[in-house]
């Protein structure tokens, strides 16, 4: 039975404020609860109380006091009402009209109108939860340049509904001419570019590239990025505004370091964006230049740069140059990770013959080197040799046994996988190459108690990396285990579950790192026998077609630096030297599945 509660018994008792707010609340009402969130008035008994459908409690019997007290009515307009009553008509209504319906979630939510509110409000029962991000994208942009709403740059503030349309031309340019400092300047700059459309003064043109030029030329030399930096926006501007990018001593072009290492040094200290943008730039301004700055860039490349490099020679149809040089480093094992995980992931198709035996050797030396560096760059590389299977066939489908086996036998012996990834990764090679599972089987037995023979300074590197695993890392993890454990129920306890699979890692790492220690004889090399090729010694080759020369410092299980000729008496070269007299003719493995024939012309201690 519905009841007109503002005359009730129930109600001689309260405030004329709240008895006129009761009157609104009658059956059929939307209305909102701080706790309980929206509802609707289902009915109003006799006693004057109201029985309610929330969303999360269906059939609620509230009291006529409480609530006048703590319910809201919504008007037909809202946009809950507007959901509930004509939901299609709404849904059309956002694609058609995307403006009307924010401005009414807006209106609707008042304060507390932020981007996240209005995301909640309607996805997904409005517009879809899969093309939502894309068509807020939309509706931002048409809010924008519709001029009558406040859009806030922080995610926390609310965005606003305007009396009238604002001058953001005008506003932007007051805020560029505020600006102070190169931060100030390229935010003031863009929000310029964005509005030009409604500014479009060419007299402006003159005034903004002035302040722009009085800027750069201000900055200290030792900030030669920020320079850069300001003086590619300032050529987008003037591009975009009709004119020609700046020439002379300010252009681009004549800041740029013309050095592939102090080129690199800059690109490093920009944005990845920006990197590109001036790639490009130097590219167009240096004309026949550009090609032997690119290529001098490529050992230090990152994997956005690497990309820029090698469209630049494509475009250029000069693709067997950029190839070459890759391959080249490659060899040489001189590329960072950022370009040896872009090259990897990418695969691109100029350079399918690359994915041979040898990238493998590349990618472990370039992990090991990463495994010791102060600042560890690699864990993108590592997790896609590991969970990419289709990088491992592309590399080595076409691979004669004999390269698959010393491949394998590399992934052995090396230090940079935890125990269990490198059963892993040995698993994808046996599926390809079931004959290998012999090889490893026999090494995994014979590996476990075999002495290795290492260098003083590689094994304190190790002893060091135990201790603090040991002394560090693993207390400090049992301290985020018990600090997760606290916050209760486990099940759901995210902060645990990441804090005990680190624990596994740092114990199968301790465990590794204890099998090691405890197989490592330490040595300085010094007084090797060298009536034959033994580890310490420094051998000298001589190639017998070739004739040229080539000199391999075999070192310790843990030694690597080809570029120094420095090799593990481990790998396949080594042992095949190994014990060899002077002018014995020796059979060696090359890095691209064939043999050379050289011999011995010198043998020498290291120390």
């Amino acid at each position: 039975m519905d009841t007109d509660i503002s005359s009730g018994a129930s109600t001689d008792s309260l405030a004329p404020a709240l008895v006129q707010k009761l009157s609104l609340l009658t059956a059929g009402t939307f209305c909102f609860h701080r706790s309980w969130g929206y509802g609707q008035i289902k009915e109003v008994v006799e006693t004057g109380d109201l029985i309610i459908d929330f969303d999360s409690k269906k059939d609620h019997i509230m009291q006529a006091q409480y609530a006048a007290e703590s319910l809201a009515p919504l008007s037909k307009d809202h946009i809950y009402v507007q959901k509930c009553s004509d939901l299609e008509s709404l849904q059309k209504r956002a694609q058609d009209d995307p403006i009307s319906v924010v401005k009414q979630t807006i209106l609707s939510l008042g304060e507390h109108a932020t981007a996240e509110a209005i995301a909640t409000e309607l996805c997904p029962s409005v517009v879809a939860l899969a093309g939502y991000k894309k068509w807020w994208d939309a509706a931002k942009r048409a809010l924008k340049k519709d001029g009558h709403f406040y859009i806030p740059t922080r995610k926390t503030e609310a965005l606003r509904v305007l009396d009238a349309p604002q001058a953001l031309g005008e506003q932007a340019i007051a805020a560029f001419r505020a600006a102070i400092g190169v931060k100030q300047l390229l935010f003031a700059l863009e929000s310029v570019r964005r509005h030009w459309g409604e500014i479009k003064d060419d007299a402006l043109v003159d005034e903004i590239a002035g302040v722009l030029n009085q800027a750069i030329a201000k900055v200290p030399k030792t900030h030669i990025a920020s320079a850069i930096e300001l003086s590619l926006a300032r050529d987008e501007f003037l591009v975009e505004a009709g004119r020609e990018k700046e020439k002379g001593l300010l252009s681009v072009v004549s800041q740029v370091p013309t050095t592939p290492e102090a080129l690199s040094n800059i690109l490093d200290d920009l944005p990845g964006l920006k990197q590109v943008k001036l790639m490009r730039s130097v590219k167009a301004d240096l004309n026949e230049a550009w090609p032997e700055l690119y290529l001098g860039l490529l050992s230090s490349a990152n994997g956005r740069v690497a990309e820029v490099i090698v469209e630049a020679f494509v475009e250029e149809k000069r693709a067997d140059e950029v190839v070459a040089a890759v391959n080249r480093l490659l060899r040489e094992r001189s590329v960072t990770c950022d370009f040896m995980f872009w090259f990897c992931k990418s695969r691109l198709e100029i350079f399918n013959s690359l994915f041979e035996p040898h990238l493998i050797m590349a990618v472990l030396s370039v992990l090991e080197a990463d495994q010791f560096s102060d600042y560890k760059k690699g864990t993108k590389l590592y997790e896609l040799v590991l969970n990419d299977k289709d990088l491992i066939s592309a590399i080595l489908s076409r691979a004669p046994f004999e390269d698959v086996r010393d491949v394998t036998r590399a992934i052995l012996l090396s230090p940079v996988f935890e125990e269990l990834d490198k059963r892993s990764l040995l698993a994808t090679i046996i599926k390809l190459f079931p004959e290998v599972q012999s090889m490893i089987v026999g090494d995994e037995k014979t590996s476990e108690d075999a002495t290795l023979i290492v260098s003083w300074p590689s094994l304190e590197r190790r002893k060091l990396e135990f201790e603090e695993i040991v002394n560090k890392k693993i207390p400090e993890n049992s301290k985020e285990i018990g600090i997760a454990r606290s916050y209760g129920d486990l099940r759901e306890n995210h902060e645990f579950k990441a804090a005990k699979e680190m624990q596994t890692v740092l114990m199968r790492r301790k465990a590794e790192l204890e099998s090691m220690l405890t197989r490592a004889q330490g040595t300085d090399f010094v007084g090797v026998d060298t009536s034959v090729v033994n580890i310490g010694t420094k051998v000298t080759i001589v190639d017998n077609e070739t004739k040229e020369k080539s000199t391999y410092t075999i070192l310790g299980a843990w030694d690597s630096d080809p570029r120094e000729g420095i090799i593990s008496y481990l790998t396949p070269v080594a042992q095949a030297l190994i014990k060899k007299p002077l002018g014995t003719s020796v059979t060696l493995p090359t890095e691209t599945s064939g043999e050379r024939h050289v011999t011995i012309e010198k043998i020498e201690s290291y120390k």
